[in-house]
């Protein structure tokens, strides 16, 4: 944060708050310990005074979102934390202006609108809309979502990849300039060139993942027909290869993802104790592909085997409804170009693929979802109070219970599903 002056923050902050003369601002860590990996994120309070309705110069205060990269070059280079900020700059400055623009265009009544206000996205630098301010929260990663939530989660997400089926079909040129390689959004992890670099990371994890499941099943009779096909999915020599193909696009369902659904990027407000609205963060990782993607991330990842069995085929149906009636209301004519009943079909065969997806994000997700803070690299460390082997990331590694309970029972859920 040494950039940062008050000359600098007057400047940003001009449009939002013209009465404003700030004077003074102080940063300190908006995260805890184990929430972010990629970046450093700081809240900066801000105090000022401001002129009221009534031309008294009063106090002010205010905060903003800084998101930058590690201070450690190591670290950078083990998480890829520049590709992933380019992506993330992308989206500000580009992808999302021109899904913004397109619906509006396209005159709906409730435009899809639940992305942070976003004052300078570069290279190194994002600075967001603080929305803390406006009573928004963060759900406890160790937790998961409530249904609730997640009904809340598939609305935006449904609202959100219906902007890139709208685009793609009614403006195909300006669309898929939205995913030039040059300047648009890329793959930054599950990329065939970023086989080698990950094999000892996923190595290392699938072993993890392997010894937890081994565990939960071990006084289970039939536990050979569950571990036996969780160690095919686990073979060093096709893993990668198999990510790479899940996530590479299908026509014509293929959208622009989010690309990291997990409870940390969702933020809620509540009024009455009832969710009022919810706002997506983080998107290092967007990608294009199929829709489906997300889902997995979403569903396997921030709920647990339980509120699967009672509530999967009504959360998917429900996300389908959504994204057919938002395709509706962006349509030309009243009618989506395509039908509900080939769009739910085609869905179905995807969501079916895209569980071997949600499978291999876990091996690398839950024990990020449910390790204790000190079981977590620390992104906060100063750049020379550390050693990090470059091209040798590690994944986060845990013993609890929780975590070795979630494994095995999606791997459960998955070979009874017939989806292992």
């Amino acid at each position: 944060m040494g950039d940062v002056t008050l000359e600098f923050l007057q400047e940003l902050l001009k449009d939002d708050y013209p009465d404003v003369t700030i004077q003074d601002f102080e940063g300190a860590p908006g995260t805890k310990r184990g929430d972010n990996y990629t970046s450093m994120v700081f809240r900066i309070q801000l105090k000022g005074i401001q002129q009221d309705v009534s031309g008294e110069t009063v106090p002010w205060s205010g905060s903003i979102i800084y998101k930058c990269l590690p201070d450690s070059i190591e670290r950078r280079k083990t998480f890829k934390s520049e590709e992933l900020f380019c992506n993330e700059v992308a989206f500000y400055n580009k992808i999302w202006p021109a899904l913004d623009n397109f619906q509006r265009q396209r005159n709906i009544k409730s435009p899809f609108k639940a992305i942070p206000k976003c004052y300078l996205a570069q290279d190194d630098l994002v600075i967001l809309k603080d929305l803390k301010q406006q009573g928004f929260v963060m759900p406890d990663r160790r937790q998961g979502l409530t249904i609730e939530q997640c009904y809340f989660v598939l609305k935006n997400l449904s609202q959100f990849h219906a902007l890139s089926l709208a685009m793609k079909h009614y403006n195909p040129e300006a669309f898929y300039d939205l995913i030039d390689v040059h300047d648009g959004i890329t793959e930054v992890l599950f990329s065939g060139d970023n086989e080698e670099y990950y094999k000892s990371y996923y190595r290392e994890a699938m072993h993890n993942a392997l010894d937890m499941v081994e565990e939960g099943l071990a006084d289970s009779e039939d536990k050979e027909k569950y571990l036996s096909k969780f160690r095919e999915f686990c073979s060093e020599d096709t893993f990668f290869q198999m990510m790479v193909s899940l996530v590479t696009p299908r026509e014509p369902l293929a959208v622009i993802n989010h690309g990291d659904c997990w409870t940390n990027n969702f933020l809620f407000r509540y009024v009455d104790g009832d969710i009022a609205e919810m706002v997506t963060v983080d998107f290092q990782l967007v990608r294009y592909s199929s829709p489906t993607v997300d889902l997995a991330y979403l569903l396997y990842l921030c709920l647990s085997r339980e509120q699967r069995t009672e509530h999967l085929p009504s959360l998917l149906e429900y996300y389908t409804e959504e994204l057919h009636k938002r395709l509706v209301e962006l349509s030309d004519d009243g009618a989506a170009f395509m039908d509900k009943k080939t769009l739910n079909e085609m869905f179905q065969e995807e969501f079916h693929r895209s569980g071997k997806f949600g499978l291999g994000v876990a091996l690398d997700m839950y024990p990020i979802m449910t390790c204790n803070s000190n079981e977590a690299p620390n992104v906060y460390q100063a750049k020379d109070s550390e050693v990090v082997p470059t091209n040798e990331s590690t994944p986060v590694s845990t013993l609890n219970a929780a975590c070795r309970k979630k494994m095995t029972d999606l791997v459960r859920e998955l070979v009874d599903g017939g989806v292992l």
